[in-house]
């Protein structure tokens, strides 16, 4: 059939669940919107006489049609696979003012003939509020900052943290970073063998290190129920994956500056905001892995193993997600794109004009402690919801509150363009506390950007919880 004045592109597939296809509908002269696809969405648009096919990018949405139900055994089986491997050794052992410090030694594993060597940090605050609960911070190379971030992090939360350094190992094969996961999915391409891609030593380097460091605290009589996991960006991704491979440890993840699940529809949106994919992604540009998706079967699977939300049904634990407003790997309304279909509790944390590094005290690592510790103690945390009302010219954002709101903001940005990632957001206090807010707009020519940021207390510690960007104008997020 034509496509005269439907564009319709299959975005999230609920693996074995039919209907559980949600699509991105661009209806001429009409907004584009994420609805549910079912009969009755086929029927509706058949009445109002617009013709109209579905485009299936990444052939893995197919394999939901035919039946296969199951998540991608590569990865689950590269992690059986390298069971055993891990060793590691006590280096040392170092008193501190604000704790104690212990540094390991950790092989991870052995991928494709190399060993993988890391830095393993526990560190101790002086007071333990929560003994069989580890903060375990996933980083790249060794810094002082990541024993500063722990330092932090430990003592505001009364946790144990664990840093997990050199994930992923490197250089290797003269490749560092992005570059290095880029060769790693061409190679899986070009060879097929399923244990290239980079993600899956790097999920096993995490879940060695909490092997790691149950067995060293064994050995102090401390038995580790579990682990709240976290990350930034290719960190942040495998944060995602270790919750996938160990749902049982990992009682919580906080995943940061990774705003890219549902990789086709993301870059489907980053061509329609910037017009191509963002030159962030340049390393996977350069190979054509961002022209990968509907190309053919293999590299429909390749996406299917690496992408988070192909294992979103695992995500049951706790998530605070944490994205920066001007983030330039990201289009700014992306948290919308895979957000209706990650399983409750998550929680999201917008940084104002923040780009790819978000660590800033007041927002970001209270939250993140305070998450992590309300987590360890079994409290509820605050609940929000949200929804996003078009009545004639005017726009109205409801959100409601299930516990008292200390403070409450509004962010907005404006400009001729939709990539809002350059632009200056301004706050707006709100007098009202809550537990209800309304916000009405009348959107002007140009594009606006818009979020609701609201500050709790929980347990006397302060968290940080927004609603995502939308975008209002022309392309209006879905």
């Amino acid at each position: 059939m034509s496509w005269t004045k439907a564009e319709m592109w299959a975005i999230i597939c609920d693996l074995g669940e039919f209907p559980g296809l949600y699509v991105y509908v661009r209806v001429k002269d009409q907004k584009k919107k994420v609805v549910m696809w079912d009969k009755r969405c086929a029927l509706k648009l058949r009445k109002a006489g617009k013709s109209f096919r579905v485009a299936v990018f990444c052939g893995f949405f197919l394999l939901s049609f035919l039946g296969c139900a199951q998540l991608p055994n590569e990865f689950f089986a590269y992690i059986v696979a390298t069971e055993g491997q891990s060793q590691w050794e006590l280096v040392r052992s170092q008193p501190g003012i604000s704790g104690n410090l212990f540094e390991l030694r950790l092989r991870s594993q052995i991928w494709r003939g190399i060993p993988w060597e890391h830095r393993l940090t526990l560190i101790e605050p002086n007071e333990i509020m929560v003994g069989d609960v580890v903060f375990l911070y996933i980083s790249g190379d060794p810094n002082p900052g990541d024993t500063v971030l722990g330092l932090t992090v430990a003592t505001a939360s009364g946790l144990r943290v664990a840093i997990l350094n050199s994930v992923p190992n490197q250089p290797l094969f003269g490749l560092r970073e992005d570059a290095l996961i880029a060769y790693t999915f061409e190679q899986y391409l070009k060879t097929g063998e399923p244990d290239w891609p980079l993600l899956f030593p790097m999920v096993r380097s995490a879940l060695s290190a909490m092997e790691a460091i149950s067995s060293f605290l064994a050995e102090k009589g401390v038995k580790v129920r579990g682990f709240v996991v976290s990350g930034a960006s290719k960190r942040g991704w495998t944060a995602y994956l270790t919750a996938a491979a160990a749902p049982t440890s990992v009682l919580g993840i906080i995943p940061i500056v990774f705003d890219f699940l549902n990789f086709p529809v993301q870059l489907l949106r980053q061509r329609e905001l910037f017009g191509e994919p963002s030159a962030m992604l340049r390393d996977y540009t350069a190979r054509g892995l961002t022209e990968l998706f509907g190309a053919g079967a293999k590299e429909a699977r390749l996406a299917w193993l690496v992408d988070p939300y192909s294992y979103r049904y695992a995500y049951t634990m706790p998530k605070l997600i944490v994205v920066g407003s001007n983030d330039p790997y990201w289009a700014s309304d992306a948290t919308n794109l895979y957000w209706p279909g990650l399983p409750d509790p998550k929680f999201l944390l917008v940084v104002p004009n923040a780009g790819h590094n978000v660590f800033d005290f007041t927002r970001v690592l209270t939250s993140v402690a305070t998450f992590s510790r309300t987590v360890a103690e079994g409290v509820e945390l605050p609940r929000l919801r949200w929804e996003w009302r078009w009545e004639g010219e005017e726009v109205s954002l409801h959100v409601q509150a299930d516990q008292e709101v200390v403070e409450a903001r509004l962010w907005k940005t404006h400009g001729p363009k939709p990539d809002l990632r350059t632009y200056r957001w301004e706050a707006q206090d709100l007098s009202e506390l809550g537990p209800t807010w309304d916000v009405s707009f009348v959107p002007t020519a140009g594009f606006t950007g818009v979020f609701l940021e609201l500050e709790f207390s929980v347990g006397g510690r302060r968290l940080f919880l927004s609603t995502p960007i939308r975008i209002l104008g022309s392309l209006s997020s879905p």
